[in-house]
Parts: C-alpha cells; structure tokens; sequence
C-alpha cells in the first residue's frame, strides 16, 4: 500500500514509511488536530530578516560617506554641518535597522510556534520539546543561545523527513551566535573610540574623524556578513519547511477516488426513507437496518476504512 503522507510504496509488514516514517496505514494528520497556517507568516518573517539584513549593511555603508564628509569639513570648516549630517545618517541606519530587527523577531517567533504545533498533528512525528519552548526559547536568558536552535532543528528534521539535522540549521545558529558577539563587541569599540575624539577644529582633528569612520567600517563589516549569512540561511529552511508542511496538511484533504485501505473520516448522512418492503419487513425491537445513504462497508464513527 502506499504510504498517505508521501505516497510512497510501503510495505504492510514494516511499522512505518521509509521515506517520511509515517506509521503504516496512519492518516497524514491526525483526525481533528488542529493545523495552523505556516505559509503566510513565514514570508512575512523572510521579508523582515531580509530587511534586517539589509538595513544593517546599510549602517556599513554609512561609515565611508561619513569619512568623506569629514575630508570635505576639513576644507571648509563647517563643523557644525559635519557633525550633524554624519549624526543624522547613523541614526537613520540605526533605526532603520533595529526597527526591522524588533519586527523579524517577533515574526520569527510566531512562525517557529505555530511551524512547531503542526508536528503535535503529523503522525510519526517524533519533537524532542513542547511547543511552549517555541517561544520561551527565544526570551529566557542563557536558554536562548541553545534552545532556538533544537526547536527549529527538531521543525527541520520533522518537516523535511530529515533523519538528522540539515547542515543549514547549524550554519543559521552558529552565523547567528557569531553575529551577535560580533555586533556587541564592535558597538561598544566604536562608541569608546568616538567619544575620545577632540572636537573638530583643525585639520588633525577632522582626520582623526577620518580614521574612525574607515576603522568602523571594517569593525562594522564583519558582524554584518555573519548576520547576511545567518539571514540568508534563515529564509531557506523558512521558506522550504513552511512548503513542505503546506503540501502535507494540503495532502490530507484526498480529492480524488476512496482507495481500498484509505483512512476516511465518516460524515453525518442525512435521514433517508426506507423502502416499502424494507419497512414491512422491521419487526418491533429489531435491529435497524442499513440506511440507503450508507454503505454498510464503512464503519460508523470516525476513522472508518475501506
């Protein structure tokens, strides 16, 4: 027989599918789990870490035209000028940036909790957590370096019928941990550096500037990478687990023929008359007979098999 959840070739003396491990003769979703929508949340959730991403070589890119105002402020002496523009174009990045960054993570969340909950529906599906740590994974302190990387690599294994975690869950989390020392290393180095800058006055003083923005620039540049990689990677096992669990709950809606073997779930007939003979034929206290509408194959109640 063939196996529901991926239509594999199975065979009936095997517990379960080769290929998904759905247990044999299992439904692809248990009857009456509830399912939540993945799809929808989870591009939303790519496009927001993509705008992180983004946004945060955007305050790399501020760094350089920073430099280049403090070569033309030496020349003019407009200091006022100066240090309003570079302040202004680093606030804007920075906004910019952690906006975005405060909207993925909230996305991000919803979309590992409900992707985590759907598993609670598969059959054969084995998660190593409850799906509670699909939120408080993110939030508790220290937790939050290992527990985010088992919940969604536990989602990977289930979803993509993976044996082992795909390599791409541990270059997300190991990109990610990188980034975010990386990130807080290089702030607090460049805000040390800037506040022991004279105020600009002479030529020395706006090439001091200078040099502060081309060293921001590579301090910046590395945590950004590492973030660009860790977002990249992201948006991949978003977009290819929140497919694969669309086409399985899709899946267990069957629109074609009942097959011998198919688990059915059975349904309310409405009340049918009975034929003259059938009629003339029940006896009071005898057992009723099987309606028109029903056929006497299927077993009642929910479940039912041909």
């Amino acid at each position: 027989m063939r196996c529901h959840t991926c239509d594999t070739e199975t065979d009936v003396r095997t517990r379960e599918c080769p290929t998904c491990r759905t247990p044999v003769g299992s439904p692809t979703l248990y009857p009456g789990a509830r399912v939540r929508p993945v799809r929808g949340v989870g591009r939303a959730a790519s496009a927001a870490v993509a705008a992180t991403a983004a946004f945060l070589l955007l305050t790399v890119a501020v760094q350089p035209v920073n430099a280049l105002l403090a070569e033309r402020a030496a020349d003019s002496r407009d200091t006022e000028t100066f240090l309003l523009t570079a302040g202004v174009l680093e606030l804007s990045a920075a906004l910019l940036y952690q906006v975005a960054f405060l909207v993925a993570i909230v996305l991000v969340i919803i979309w590992t909790w409900r992707a985590r909950t759907n598993l609670d529906a598969f059959p054969g599906a084995g998660p190593t957590n409850s799906d509670g740590w699909a939120i408080a994974g993110w939030l508790v302190p220290f937790v939050n370096f290992v527990m985010p990387h088992r919940v969604v690599a536990s989602i990977a294994r289930e979803s993509l019928w993976r044996l082992s975690t795909p390599v791409l869950v541990h270059v997300w989390w190991g990109s990610w941990l990188v980034f975010l020392f990386a990130e807080r290393f290089s702030a607090r180095s460049s805000a040390a550096e800037y506040e022991a800058l004279p105020y600009p006055q002479t030529s020395t003083d706006f090439q001091a500037y200078v040099d502060h923005y081309l060293t921001a620039t590579g301090e910046y540049l590395v945590p950004a990478v590492f973030c660009a990689v860790a977002g990249g990677s992201l948006i991949v096992l978003i977009q290819s687990i929140s497919a694969a669990q669309t086409a399985r709950i899709a899946r267990s809606m069957p629109t074609g023929p009942i097959l011998p073997g198919m688990t059915i779930a059975a349904t309310a007939d409405p009340a049918v008359p009975a034929a003259p003979d059938q009629a003339a034929a029940a006896a009071p206290g005898s057992a009723p007979s099987v309606g028109l509408g029903r056929a006497s194959a299927v077993p009642d109640g929910p479940g039912g098999t041909i």
